[in-house]
């Protein structure tokens, strides 16, 4: 039998979230699941995105939930539920808490249960807006953080952790190290720092340019490339503007070049001599993961769940929130010693593919799946096979627009 999910996307632009539940899709459709995006009315790139994947698009409209002026949003969700029974939903999945107060009451009107995934940290959640959220069955957290961290309460029989997954995608790193240098202008002993983020408030790129200052002062073939989105939303573009500023003010405009929105970031990846993820919060950071598993030296601040991702000194390098002397420290530590190189990038791949891969993340949405639509498990059942679809086919890359997976 198959199984239709109705995945709730609830963001004007594609981001993190967005790339992240296209690949659970990717990956499970097939005999016992059928999915389908629901994507929020005008978020046209979003919609564009999931066609090209070969996924129905349906817009909805999003009424925020109100005691006051419950109306509107009441007739909103009965309009939704109607439409998740015309095409015969059996389970809605909310992609992130803010498709969750779309449309989690909808979903528990057409009588399917929801679950709402949660891929960023939601420390400060109202009484008000926690009781928007007894509508959902279930909740999935990213990380372990994410789930404790999580400003609602969550019983341990209605919250599980399912981390994120990639495998290995293999690419000819030689190759992709002489095209990239070719490409944006770089010499051929250029060492090259790669942050794979979209350009954002949540990112910390003051930091990551204070510390980028300390290394060029040391190594001045060091060569920052910064791979994101920073036009697809105007705090985007704003910051990026910010960024930039800094960027001259600390003479250090020869030294970076930002990409813009990349289809290719496997390729981007081969070519890096270190992957850096400076931020202020993340619930998992995909980015991390996505480094790694390409063989990719990772530094990254010591925040939300990116400690559960790297043991520190085995799978990669941590450093402090804010600490620019320490972050520039070890990205010149893996620059100046080639063994330490080595070894991060083999035990990080050792990482994704026997703890973070695809198959591991599959499974488990699998079972949760089919646990919340039938009352047993996918092993119970015997119909696991699905999963070792093509989770991480290098055709998007969820860490460049990493949103809270954010």
């Amino acid at each position: 039998m198959t199984h239709h999910i109705a995945h709730i996307l609830p963001f004007p632009s594609v981001g993190g979230v967005e790339i992240a539940a296209l690949r659970l899709m990717e990956g499970l459709e097939g005999d016992h699941f059928h999915n389908t995006a629901f994507c929020l009315r005008g978020a046209e790139s979003v919609a564009r995105l999931c066609a090209a994947s070969g996924f129905e698009a349906v817009d909805y409209e999003a009424i925020e939930p109100s005691y006051r002026h419950p109306s509107a949003f009441l007739r909103n969700a009965f309009r939704l539920a109607r439409e998740f029974r015309r095409r015969s939903v059996n389970l809605v999945h909310c992609q992130e808490v803010l498709a969750a107060y779309h449309a989690a009451v909808a979903g528990r009107l057409a009588g399917v249960p929801v679950v709402c995934h949660v891929r960023s940290q939601r420390p400060d959640i109202s009484r008000r807006d926690a009781s928007f959220l007894l509508a959902v069955n279930r909740f999935v957290f990213v990380s372990r953080n994410a789930r404790e961290c999580f400003g609602a309460r969550v019983g341990a029989a209605r919250g599980e952790v399912i981390h994120d997954g990639f495998d290995v995608v293999e690419v000819d790193a030689a190759e992709a190290r002489r095209d990239v240098r070719r490409e944006f202008g770089f010499s051929a002993d250029a060492k090259i720092v790669g942050m794979v983020a979209r350009i954002a408030r949540q990112k910390d790129y003051e930091t990551l340019v204070r510390a980028a200052t300390r290394v060029v002062a040391v190594e001045p073939r060091a060569r920052f490339l910064v791979v994101g989105d920073y036009l697809g939303q105007s705090d985007y573009r704003e910051h990026y503007r910010e960024v930039q500023a800094m960027v001259a003010e600390a003479g250090l405009t020869a030294h970076f070049v930002f990409t813009g929105h990349r289809e290719d970031v496997v390729r981007l990846l081969a070519a890096m001599d270190v992957s850096v993820l400076c931020t202020h919060t993340e619930g998992l950071a995909l980015a991390v993961l996505e480094a790694m598993a390409q063989g990719v030296p990772v530094v990254a601040t010591a925040v939300g769940g990116v400690p559960e991702l790297i043991v520190e000194g085995e799978t990669g390098l941590l450093h402090a929130h804010l600490d620019d002397e320490e972050l520039a420290g070890k990205i010149m530590a893996i620059f100046n010693d080639s063994a330490l190189a080595a070894r991060l990038s083999a035990a990080g791949r050792r990482q994704c593919a026997t703890t973070f891969n695809r198959r591991r993340t599959l499974t488990a949405t699998a079972d949760l799946y089919h646990e919340m639509i039938t009352g047993r498990s996918s092993a119970d059942s015997g119909k696991a096979e699905d999963t070792d679809r093509a989770f991480a086919g290098g055709r998007r890359s969820v860490a460049e627009v990493t949103e809270g997976g954010d």
